[in-house]
């Protein structure tokens, strides 16, 4: 797929789309700009997976790649846009497989790393 855009629009199959953390919901649409934390291939539902941890600033919430691959630039401090549909994983939520596009850095945050 090349040229992918967020959606943009304020529903998603009727739903409201969550824009932050702090506002997903189990099967609700998501679509959420942050950074990556952590990032490890590890298991998933007793399946290989690329596992992320995602900050936005409001909350974090587990971004999974099906596969024992890592996904070339999804590292730590890395910061992007992914948009999928939120999963109940137990006591938290996962973005299974999302669409995910990289955004510049955050120059706010950047200027911090750099002190």
């Amino acid at each position: 797929m090349r040229g992918w855009e967020p959606t943009s629009g304020g529903c998603w199959g009727g739903r409201p789309i969550a824009r932050r953390v702090a506002d997903c919901a189990p099967r609700r649409r998501a679509v959420l700009t942050g950074t990556i934390v952590s990032a490890q291939i590890s298991c998933w539902r007793r399946n290989p997976a690329f596992l992320c941890r995602f900050d936005d600033g409001t909350g974090t919430i587990t971004v999974v790649f099906g596969g024992p691959r890592p996904i070339p630039g999804i590292v730590k401090g890395a910061r992007c846009t992914v948009e999928a549909t939120a999963i109940s994983n137990g006591h938290s939520l996962v973005l299974w497989n999302p669409f995910y596009r990289f955004e510049l850095p955050d120059t706010e945050a950047a200027a911090e790393d750099r002190r």
